[in-house]
């Protein structure tokens, strides 16, 4: 073996136990077993976005679901030919989970801000792992369906002392 090889080998390694630690610290894995991460952390890709990059665009079905490793990025809702800066994600935000097991078109687009490393990880890697373990589906839907249960008490917080018409129609999320 050549030292080139040695240190692509290396390089590999040290990405995908980089990526596996990573998987086992997003809440909506923790219930999965290490298999399963491992195969998370061997299918999904890092990459790279230069400021003003999209990372993905409103009213797309990209099929990934994203991890932030470094950098920051805006949440940005188009409407009525108007931009809205909704929310700002950095470093250890998990965006997309819902778009690994099912077609979900995007609401909003999410643009780099910074020199930014994302870990991807598209419904079709997803797909792979479900089938050989078919049980990470459920495991995966506990965090999630905690996830809108906690927005939706967020929600009701807010109906209780803001323009209750516009909250009215987000609450009951987690009766889906």
């Amino acid at each position: 073996m050549n030292s080139h090889m040695d240190t692509t080998d290396a390089g590999n390694k040290s990405e995908f136990l980089a990526n596996l630690n990573v998987f086992r610290q997003i809440d909506f894995f923790s219930g999965v077993s290490m298999d399963v991460m491992k195969l998370f952390a061997f299918l999904c890709k890092r990459q790279s976005y230069k400021p003003g990059d999209a990372i993905f665009l409103q009213d797309d079905d990209d099929q990934c679901a994203y991890y932030i490793l470094s950098g920051s990025a805006n949440l940005v809702l188009k409407k009525d030919g108007k931009e809205h800066m909704i929310r700002e994600y950095g470093p250890e935000s998990y965006l997309g989970v819902l778009s690994l097991m099912a077609p979900m078109v995007k609401q909003f687009s999410l643009t780099a801000t910074a020199d930014t490393t994302c870990i991807a990880m598209t419904r079709k890697a997803f797909a792979k792992i479900v089938d050989q373990f078919p049980d990470t589906l459920l495991k995966i839907a506990g965090p999630i369906g905690q996830r809108l249960a906690n927005a939706e008490r967020k929600c009701i917080m807010a109906f209780e002392s803001e323009n209750r018409e516009v909250l009215r129609h987000l609450l009951g999320i987690s009766l889906i």
